[in-house]
């Protein structure tokens, strides 16, 4: 009964993660619009795949005729937190999309599906962005952490969003439990037996139509081997969470992908760890777009 209460809890931690809202980020001191990091931008709504409304941002980029981009924040995060990743990719960019996955930030929708509808949500937010904004120069998702797995799948399911751009995955992990082994680790809690009982769950409810998360099983690695348009694979060498070892494997699984080593990087603090390096291969993998390999 413990176990199972265990596995219960865990789940719904997985599904209702403590939201970073306005409120939350205000009492962190964090930035709460564009303006914050010197960035300009306007305030949108987008509409998820349910048709729930999630409010984000189009931030202005240096690189007027540069690709567009769209930045899927971790779990546990919210487009606030991809403000800072807006402003990394702001010299490469026209403009870059922000917005708040379900079940995250003030989204409207109450739960996160881990995977099990965030690759059509991201579709749909491509699908609502202002007509022109992705132009010649084409598209770049950019995901952290459990985004980074949300944006390969959508990749890789609708290869022509990037087609004349890319994809850049930071801190992924390549299997489902990877993420939920390292956090658990990090807390001394026991991963046995409490991983497989939440994969039993998850298995259950997949066979009863139950959205609680993706399937367990998948392989972004396989994934990254679909896809056609350069990727780029940020990860820390002291990242506990996800292990470097996903990093690698995704990367060098996709037939155009490369893999950075950021030095001191941890899952959490990967992109401030080391920005001349972090812009060395971003400045590399944006070289590449609209290139035929």
């Amino acid at each position: 009964m413990l176990m199972a209460l265990g596995a219960g809890a865990i789940l719904w931690q997985m599904n209702k993660p403590r939201r970073k809202t306005l409120g939350v980020v205000l009492a962190m001191g964090g930035a709460v619009e564009p303006a914050d990091l010197e960035l300009e931008g306007e305030e949108v709504t987008f509409n998820l795949s349910d048709g729930s409304a999630s409010p984000g941002w189009i931030v202005t980029g240096d690189v007027a005729n540069g690709p567009a981009a769209v930045v899927v924040h971790g779990h546990r995060d919210s487009r606030f937190g991809s403000l800072y990743r807006a402003q990394m990719l702001r010299p490469y960019c026209s403009h870059i999309a922000v917005f708040d996955l379900p079940g995250h930030g003030d989204a409207q929708a109450k739960r996160c599906l881990m995977g099990d509808r965030e690759a059509e949500d991201i579709h749909a937010v491509v699908d609502g962005l202002p007509e022109g904004m992705v132009g010649e120069a084409g598209l770049v998702l950019l995901g952290y952490s459990m985004g980074a797995t949300f944006v390969l799948k959508a990749a890789a399911l609708w290869p022509e969003l990037v087609e004349r751009g890319g994809v850049i995955a930071c801190a992924p992990y390549r299997w489902w439990d990877e993420g939920l082994r390292g956090q658990m680790k990090r807390r001394a809690l026991p991963t046995w037996p409490m991983v497989p009982l939440v994969a039993g769950v998850l298995h259950a409810a997949s066979r009863m139509n139950l959205s609680l998360g993706e399937r367990p099983g998948f392989d972004r690695a396989d994934d990254a081997a679909a896809l056609q348009s350069p990727l780029l694979v940020l990860h820390g060498d002291e990242d506990t969470i996800c292990p470097l070892s996903a990093g690698q494997a995704i990367a060098e699984a996709a037939p155009r992908g490369e893999l950075a080593v950021i030095e001191g990087g941890t899952h959490n603090q990967l992109l401030g760890a080391d920005y001349d390096a972090v812009h060395t291969a971003l400045s590399g993998f944006f070289k590449k777009l609209g290139k035929q390999p």
